[in-house]
């Protein structure tokens, strides 16, 4: 019996050792901008780089958690150094695989806060990054003319062609959704299922790529996600070129068919 019990203390801290047992902690935001007051804390941007360079916490550092094989050799020596993660909001999930990856490296002091820049924009806590676009009170009022794709009279943002005006979308594709246009949900399945705009078809991001088969031929689909994270790096996954196809920048949460839908801010670069 003792034996048993032995071999099975070894296997355990075994497997602690070669896959890590450290559950990831979370943060609040009026912690975090304690350790931000006091300048107590690394903050790290896991978000791709597009977005960190439209805004970010102010001093915080550039870490896709994708390119961390390239970023980490700027991390601090001093493994014990407070470290919080963030990305675009509680559903993103790169602030969770960029903190397993510090914790593998080896830095002990790895938080994650979920609530993110979103959140932390919200409050107008100190934020910098290229100059957003001002838009007046009031009704948004898209530049420009609209352009139609495949059959579909839509606005685009200027100077990007692969990006739907997500404050003109974001009024319009909840209750007056533009004919020919098709909803493509790109998240997993099973976040799908929990919910999601009313009338997408579900065609997962999977290890960088999209299956171009599951989407409309005479119609313009409108790629989106969680946060827009995942929408913004699909877009460019695309190889058919004749399909029609954008992306949405914004944060949708939905239950069921109920969804709430947040643009992102538009950008003047």
């Amino acid at each position: 019996m003792g034996r048993i019990f032995g071999g099975f203390i070894v296997a355990m801290f075994l497997s602690i050792a070669l896959f890590g047992a450290a559950e990831l902690k979370t943060i609040e935001v009026d912690e975090v901008k304690s350790y931000f007051d006091k300048k107590s804390a690394l903050f790290l941007d896991a978000r791709p780089l597009k977005l960190f360079q439209a805004g970010t916490i102010t001093g915080s550092m550039y870490m896709d958690y994708k390119e961390y094989d390239k970023l980490k050799k700027f991390l601090p020596a001093d493994k014990s150094v407070k470290i919080i993660s963030f990305c675009n909001g509680i559903k993103c999930e790169h602030s969770d695989h960029l903190a397993e990856l510090l914790q593998k490296d080896g830095y002990k002091n790895v938080v994650v806060y979920k609530g993110g820049y979103p959140e932390w924009s919200e409050k107008k806590y100190p934020t910098s990054g290229a100059m957003k676009e001002c838009k007046d009170e009031g009704a948004y009022k898209p530049k420009g003319d609209p352009v139609v794709i495949k059959g579909a009279s839509v606005h685009l943002v200027d100077g990007d062609e692969k990006m739907i005006d997500q404050f003109w979308f974001s009024n319009v594709v909840l209750d007056n959704l533009p004919k020919n246009i098709a909803l493509i949900d790109i998240r997993k399945p099973e976040q799908f299922k929990e919910g999601h705009l009313k009338g997408a078809i579900n065609v997962p991001f999977v290890d960088g790529k999209l299956d171009e088969s599951k989407l409309a031929k005479d119609k313009l689909n409108v790629l989106y996600c969680n946060t827009g994270m995942q929408s913004t790096e699909a877009i460019s996954a695309i190889s058919n070129k004749d399909l029609g196809v954008v992306y949405f920048d914004a944060n949708v949460d939905c239950k069921g068919t109920d969804c709430k839908v947040k643009p992102n801010d538009l950008l003047v670069f």
